[in-house]
């Protein structure tokens, strides 16, 4: 493959750019509580009014085209780690599910947990992570399940690819949704197991910005994006070469206050181009990322802005949501509908390519992940995602995008219960094969008889007839 190439247009001029990496950044190495959501606030045009600037400009592109022939940078190659064999949990509605206890360090977690939503690559393999929720020393661990294999193997730690001094705060989760790159790289972001104690000036630097290249089999640490903030929520623009997140200051969060900015990652420069102003910001549970890049986030009030990188600035969208705040959504269809969820009430919308919302109907209960399938027509989720999902049977739920009426698909619990001896405590992690033809379920789970379903992390892997 050939190095990374880019058409940049400035005031009409093509401009190619190939061969380099655009470094000269500013970055500084170094429980999913749903947080009370501010009154809206209505401002027309966010600007860049943190006291560290992005090193971009309006008269400078933020994005451009990108060559498919790209080479990744290299990174440091895969940690490794245990590895473990799916078995076969059984058949339910033509559906053959496959299942398997993710394989973990012996050493207690607080608990072990998944918060993160992963990602299924282009060639069938899924990457996602677990966490041990532990504040200072906490640590997260990346996996692989490749279906050729039927192995879920770890791929590496956080704290291997980072400059870490023992006792210092640690990054006990992986808590945003995993972003796929222009080049088949996989983008996520490291996030506190737990504030709880943190202090301003503490050895909490803010959390890292990951690059996994999974043809290389090589991570790499990118920095600390917005510094002493954390990173929930992760989204991406692969055709543009931009990573989307929403960071929030750990002490305000930790008093039930929303701070913190949206910002916008450029892969390609390993650069910041943009910093949006702390407030007003809600829920930071999910960027929405519409059909030509543009970025949605939550503001409060069922209110999102919105993020154009054809300008680089951020604007109040004219058409509100059916909740107050977004918590989680697909990538855009073909025909660029995009669907998502959210809180307060927990209700499902269509955001149209015209910017138009409608409303499509309300889960049973809470949802935090959702899975587009490759047609268009469906969507998949699995309701009560904070531990009791095994009270509703582990329902694996399609959606027509068309009418929003739900069919329960098959109930995941039972064979989970009797193949691994664990109960569903619900998913913040779905994902649907490129082929359309497998559903990729990280789900919480705990012992049976339990009160809730933590404790243990698990893969489902559901072959649709």
């Amino acid at each position: 493959m050939g190095a990374w190439k880019w058409v940049l247009v400035v005031g009409g001029l093509t401009v190619a750019l190939a061969g380099g990496w655009f470094l000269g950044s500013r970055l500084a190495g170094g429980g999913d509580s749903d947080p009370n959501s501010p009154e809206a606030a209505t401002p027309t045009t966010q600007g860049q009014t943190s006291s560290t600037q992005p090193e971009t400009s309006q008269s400078t592109p933020v994005t451009g085209a990108v060559d498919p022939s790209c080479d990744v940078p290299p990174g440091q190659p895969y940690v490794g780690g245990p590895s473990a064999q799916l078995v076969d949990l059984g058949e339910v509605n033509g559906m053959q599910v496959e299942g398997v206890v993710y394989p973990r360090p012996d050493y207690q977690g607080d608990p072990w947990t998944m918060w993160g939503q992963g990602i299924a690559l282009d060639d069938g393999r899924f990457v996602s992570a677990i966490g041990d929720h532990l504040g200072p020393d906490g640590n997260s661990f990346v996996y692989e399940y490749d279906p050729a294999t039927g192995t879920l193997s770890t791929l590496g730690d956080l704290l291997s690819y980072v400059d870490h001094t023992p006792g210092a705060w640690g990054y006990g989760k992986v808590h945003g949704q995993m972003a796929a790159g222009p080049c088949g790289e996989v983008y996520f972001a490291s996030y506190w197991g737990t504030n709880r104690d943190l202090q301003y000036g503490s050895s909490y630097t803010g959390d890292y910005l990951f690059r996994l290249d999974p043809e290389q089999r090589t991570i790499a640490a990118l920095g600390v994006p917005i510094q002493e903030h954390g990173i929930p929520s992760l989204a991406g623009s692969s055709d543009l070469g931009l990573v989307y997140g929403e960071a929030i200051d750990p002490i305000a969060e930790a008093q039930n206050v929303d701070a913190g900015p949206f910002f916008v990652y450029n892969v390609l420069r390993e650069q910041l181009v943009f910093e949006g102003p702390a407030s007003p910001h809600s829920g930071f549970r999910n960027v929405m990322v519409d059909g030509e890049g543009r970025a949605y986030y939550s503001i409060g009030g069922g209110e999102l802005s919105v993020y154009d990188p054809a300008t680089n600035e951020v604007t109040t969208h004219p058409h509100q949501m059916p909740g107050d705040w977004l918590r989680a959504s697909t990538t855009p269809a073909e025909d660029g509908r995009v669907f998502a969820v959210t809180r307060d009430p927990d209700a499902f919308f269509v955001l149209n390519p015209d910017g138009s919302i409608e409303g499509l109907g309300n889960p049973a209960e809470y949802t935090a992940t959702m899975a587009i399938h490759p047609s268009g027509d469906r969507f998949f989720f699995m309701p009560d995602a904070h531990g009791d999902a095994w009270a509703f049977g582990g329902a694996l739920t399609s959606v027509d995008t068309a009418t929003g009426e739900q069919t329960v698909m098959a109930e995941l619990n039972p064979l989970t219960e009797e193949g691994l001896g664990l109960r569903l405590g619900g998913t913040f992690s779905m994902a649907v094969s490129p082929a359309g033809d497998t559903i990729y379920m990280g789900a919480n789970a705990g012992p049976l008889g339990a009160d809730d379903g933590f404790g243990e992390v698990v893969l489902l892997v559901i072959h649709l007839p």
